[in-house]
């Protein structure tokens, strides 16, 4: 009777399709649960014309004997998530009963967010209070003060609960205008119409493995933002290699059975940091983060660019914008432009090899095929780097390295016609079939499934 996890991690910079990738595999399990992260990642489901932004509830919504649970790795904001809830009842869709949430999830609170506004701009942080409360987790008490309250905290001691909200305000925000204890009686209210959701039992994933139940962790953000890994300062405030699910999941790794990774074939990245294969480089850096990366938005560059002059361009940046506006890569939360970046092979293997992956997905495959209208030689794909004249195969530990790190790109045949109609394997064309053997040679991992176009039908499994 004995069940089994299986852990499903981004292994680029994020946005890779990993709620896609869900949807598609979810009939396998019968619990998502999510380990890491709070309202800042977006993964975005559409099924049968219904759209939905999912930011802190799992990905599993459209299967609807599906558990769904929120691990104490995770950090909550209580306002927003009923929002979501709401948003995902509109459609039809329930929750009650489904919808689980770990007492020992940290609460972000309205100081954090404030807080946030101030030390967040500067790295490029989407403002919603996760660092501040991942930091007052680890810093948890401070001059007689609680720091860390939890989900549960609500619940069993809210005297508690509202005297830290009130400390938290007061020691973080500046904004003399507003009511502490007004808003602590609104969080209190979000807390008391969540209660219902509340899982008091740190074992209760666990003695649903023992009964037999499947269950697959769903990893926010991805692999290069680890808090501990990643491009410091330039991540996430939580870990997301494939190791934390069972920390943050509340199960124990003995039910570990595979590991997923997610990647698209057209790379991107949110935010400041270093960024190996990306068109225009640095350039393209600032241009994506200019006005804090509210300027060069989607309708900016449909309104100024056009997509085919830009392709034909013997300058790698234009080619980068020119496929961000193609794959519409824009944040699914903050709508900032994404940066655009070559596949990276090099990267790609180094996150296999750190988070033991067994299985790679990747999406975006047709957008290969817009290679054809530009002046490259083929489809290119980092193969290896450069670092102070030294060729290299792992990416650098810091970030001062990996900016100084070059990228050296291979080529394969380019795509010349589109392969979105094509619905096995053995349909695809031979220069897609080379770049998915590349991959699989690369990586030392099984490709088992592409995406060959945005809609949930355009998903091959291999």
């Amino acid at each position: 009777m004995r069940g089994y996890s299986d852990v499903l991690i981004g292994l680029q910079y994020g946005d890779e399709g990993k709620a896609r990738i869900i949807d598609n595999i979810a009939s396998n399990y019968d619990i998502i649960a999510r380990f890491n992260g709070g309202p800042n990642a977006g993964h975005t489901v559409e099924v049968n014309n219904k759209r939905v932004a999912l930011h802190q509830v799992p990905s599993g919504i459209f299967h609807p004997d599906m558990l769904l649970y929120i691990g104490s790795g995770c950090v909550l904001n209580l306002e927003k998530l009923i929002n979501e809830i709401n948003e995902i009842k509109n459609l039809g869709i329930g929750l009650d009963g489904r919808l689980i949430i770990s007492e020992q999830a940290t609460v972000i609170l309205p100081g954090h967010i404030e807080l946030d506004k101030i030390i967040g701009a500067e790295i490029g942080s989407t403002g919603n209070g996760i660092g501040p409360a991942y930091a007052d987790r680890a810093l948890r008490c401070w001059n007689k003060k609680l720091r860390n309250l939890r989900f549960g905290d609500f619940i069993d001691d809210p005297k508690l609960a509202r005297k830290t909200i009130i400390e938290n305000w007061l020691d973080y925000s500046d904004d003399k205008l507003m009511n502490p204890y007004s808003i602590a009686d609104k969080l209190m209210n979000f807390a008391k119409e969540l209660k219902k959701y509340a899982c008091k039992n740190p074992l209760w994933i666990d003695s649903l493995a023992r009964g037999g139940k499947k269950i697959l962790f769903e990893g926010a953000q991805a692999s290069l933002l680890d808090v501990a890994k990643g491009t410091v300062p330039y991540v996430t405030s939580s870990y997301t290699m494939s190791g934390a699910a069972y920390v943050g999941g509340d199960l124990s790794p003995n039910y570990h059975r595979k590991t997923i990774g997610v990647a698209k074939a057209i790379m991107s990245r949110v935010g400041n940091g270093p960024f190996v294969s990306e068109y225009g480089c640095e350039r393209s850096e600032k241009y994506c983060m200019e006005d804090g990366g509210k300027k060069h938005n989607a309708q900016f560059e449909k309104s100024n660019y056009s997509i085919d002059v830009l392709l034909k361009s013997n300058d790698l940046f234009d080619i980068g914008i020119a496929l961000r506006m193609l794959g519409n890569e824009y944040g699914a939360t903050t709508k900032r432009p994404r940066r655009i970046g070559i596949l990276d092979l090099v990267s790609l293997a180094h996150n296999c090899k750190q988070n033991g992956v067994d299985e790679i997905y990747m999406n975006k495959i047709d957008c290969l095929v817009d290679f054809a209208k530009t002046n490259l030689s083929g489809i290119p794909l980092v193969v290896e780097y450069e670092l102070n004249g030294q060729k290299i195969n792992y990416l650098p530990s810091t970030t001062n390295a990996q900016r100084k790190t070059n990228a050296i790109a291979g080529y394969l045949p380019k795509m010349i016609n589109g392969i979105s109609n094509c619905q096995s394997y053995s349909e695809l064309p031979d220069e897609a079939k080379k770049i998915v053997e590349k991959i699989e040679a690369f990586t030392e991992c099984k490709v088992a499934g592409v995406g060959v176009g945005p809609k949930r039908e355009q998903f091959i499994l291999i």
